[in-house]
């Protein structure tokens, strides 16, 4: 097995799953924008609770969805951009200076004995290797929080159909 070869396709592999979840994020904004959207139209002729008596089960329904819906934005936004830290992928180093430092190891080859030369290759090896193991880090971290943010948002739709239950009964006893 050719360990370049290997190694490179689990660099790409990352890259391309880097991709994916910045285009995973479009699906829970979708979602959490309908939930919001339809809570609103839903709870649009709520009274206002003066006191604790006023205070019925939709209220609670309301509380809590409101913090299911604040949980979930918080792994969105963590997901998208680690709240305000950024994600912080490494790369290799411009291609120009790649080649300088090949010059540089051939040169250095040239002037030692085979038992202290560097390989070019393994150095690649393991820069890759490295590389690739600090985006599995991150995309880990980023899957682990959309997942987190989707199961909020499901809670959010049960938490809504159940504000919308009063509604379809007003309806269809007109």
């Amino acid at each position: 097995m050719d360990s370049y070869s290997f190694y490179k396709s689990l660099y790409d592999r990352e890259l391309t799953r880097r991709i994916n979840l910045d285009n995973a994020i479009s699906l829970p904004i979708t979602v959490l924008t309908i939930i919001v959207a339809s809570n609103s139209y839903a709870l649009k002729d709520q009274s206002i609770i003066y006191n604790v008596t006023d205070f019925k089960p939709r209220h609670l329904i309301l509380v809590v969805l409101l913090i299911v819906l604040f949980m979930a934005i918080f792994y969105i936004m963590r997901s998208f951009n680690n709240l305000f830290k950024g994600f912080a992928y490494k790369n290799f180093a411009y291609v120009s200076d790649i080649v300088k430092y090949e010059k540089q190891i051939e040169e250095y080859n040239n002037t030692v004995t085979n038992e202290r030369k560097i390989d070019f290759s393994q150095i690649i090896i393991l820069k890759l290797a490295g590389l690739t193991d600090d985006h599995i880090i991150f995309n880990d971290k980023r899957s682990k929080d959309l997942q987190k943010a989707r199961t909020y948002l499901i809670v959010s739709l049960i938490l809504t159909a159940l504000n919308f239950i009063p509604l379809i009964i007003n309806y269809i006893r007109l």
